[in-house]
Order: structure tokens, then C-alpha cells, then sequence
């Protein structure tokens, strides 16, 4: 019984965090209809007709290839693609057009971006994106109700450059996880903090200083020389 419990709790989660990547598609859209194509993202050189494409790209082939990429590094494989594959993923996408991309991101994504093994991954992929382009232009950006879900495959796949003493880390909002060796000992790290900033710093786009830190002197240095790569 208390595996069907939990089974139907997973569904309900998943189907949750399903919607908020439908509903983060669609203002991403949004914004990226206020700022015009040719608008700087936040990504490097991209413009927002880049960002569209490159986002609307992961649907490709029913989600086929960044759901297997996804899978892995929420295991810890890191994927270092090399840029003319990126532009060319880009660029094919752009043959459609602008406004074309916006309509395919206020669609649904595919189905196999939104089960279990990828939601929050897909989430992520869609809100940090969306945060960078927002934080460029000055404007609002709300967060998910189950953004803090994206947390822990982030730390799986940066748990190599992580200190290995333990990290717990807690969310504002009431959720906690812990990794490492180290369960419950005392020398484990704790950050806390918004979802939304600590997914920020685990992707190199937050600073430390923006989470609360307890942590022994020299893990306390290993975390500050940390920088996500995402």
C-alpha cells in the first residue's frame, strides 16, 4: 500500500511540475515577444531569436535527444556539445521564423520532456533561460510553484565539483535534501535560501553571497571557488 501511495504521489508531483513548464513556455514566449528578436539574452552572443530556437530545438524528434541528455546528467554526466553544433541546431530552427517559435513554445512540449526522469530538468532548462533573459532586460520574473524540483539534478551533476563532506540544502519554502557520504554528520554543509537563488548560483549565475552558509573553513572555501557550468 505504501508504494502505490507513493507512486500516485509521484504522478501528482510530475504532473504538477509538468504544467509549470507549460505555463514558463508560454511566458518566455510572452517576453520574448516584448523584447523584439534582435534583443540581447544574457547568453553570451545570443539574441533572443537564438534563445526561441535554441529552446524550441530540444522538441525536436518528439524530445528524443534531450530527454537522453537530460536522463544522464541528472546522473552526473556532463555534456560539452561543441559550438557549430549548437549553431547549427540553432540555425536550423530559425528557418521557421520568429513568430513561428513563439507559437511552438505556447504549445505543449512533447510528452516524453515531462515524465519523471526529466520534468524538472525540462523545467529548469525553460525558467533559467527564461531568468537570464529576463535579468537582461530589467523585467519581473515570476518562479514556479515547483521550481525547487531542479535542485537536486543539478547537484547530481555538478556533485563531482562539489565537496565530498556531505551538503544539505534547504529552500525557503520548506523543502530539504541532503547528498554526500555523509548523512546527518555534523561537518555536512547546509546552504539555504530561495529556490530560485540557489538554483542561480548551482548554474554560475548567482553568487554565494546570496544563500545562507554553514560550513567548516576549508569546505566553506570549497564551495566559494565553485562555479556552475550549465
Amino acid at each position: 500500500m505504501a508504494d502505490a501511495v507513493h507512486r500516485l504521489s509521484e504522478v501528482v508531483c510530475v504532473v504538477t511540475v509538468a504544467e509549470d513548464v507549460e505555463a514558463e513556455r508560454a511566458a518566455l514566449a510572452d517576453t520574448l515577444e516584448v523584447v523584439g528578436p534582435n534583443a540581447p539574452t544574457g547568453c553570451g552572443d545570443w539574441t533572443a531569436f537564438d534563445l526561441a530556437a535554441h529552446i524550441v530545438a530540444a522538441d525536436r524528434a518528439a524530445g528524443t535527444l534531450a530527454f537522453c541528455i537530460r536522463a544522464l546528467a541528472t546522473r552526473g554526466v556532463q555534456f560539452n556539445p561543441k559550438p557549430p553544433v549548437i549553431a547549427a541546431a540553432i540555425n536550423r530552427e530559425r528557418r521557421a521564423g520568429y513568430p513561428a517559435l513563439l507559437a511552438r513554445l505556447r504549445s505543449r512540449p512533447p510528452r516524453l520532456l515531462l515524465t519523471p526522469a526529466v520534468a524538472a530538468s525540462t523545467l529548469f532548462e525553460v525558467w533559467m533561460h527564461h531568468d537570464d533573459l529576463a535579468t537582461t532586460h530589467g523585467l519581473v520574473h515570476q518562479n514556479p510553484d515547483h521550481l525547487a524540483h531542479a535542485i537536486p539534478p543539478l547537484v547530481r551533476y555538478h556533485a563531482r565539483r562539489l565537496p565530498t563532506t556531505g551538503l544539505i540544502i534547504r529552500t525557503t519554502d520548506g523543502h530539504q535534501w541532503t547528498f554526500g557520504p555523509d548523512f546527518g554528520v555534523p561537518g555536512a554543509a547546509v546552504l539555504s535560501g530561495p529556490a530560485a537563488d540557489l538554483i542561480r548560483w548551482l548554474s554560475g549565475r548567482g553568487p554565494l553571497a546570496a544563500l545562507g552558509v554553514e560550513a567548516m573553513p576549508a569546505v566553506a572555501e570549497q564551495l566559494q571557488a565553485f562555479v556552475g557550468t550549465v
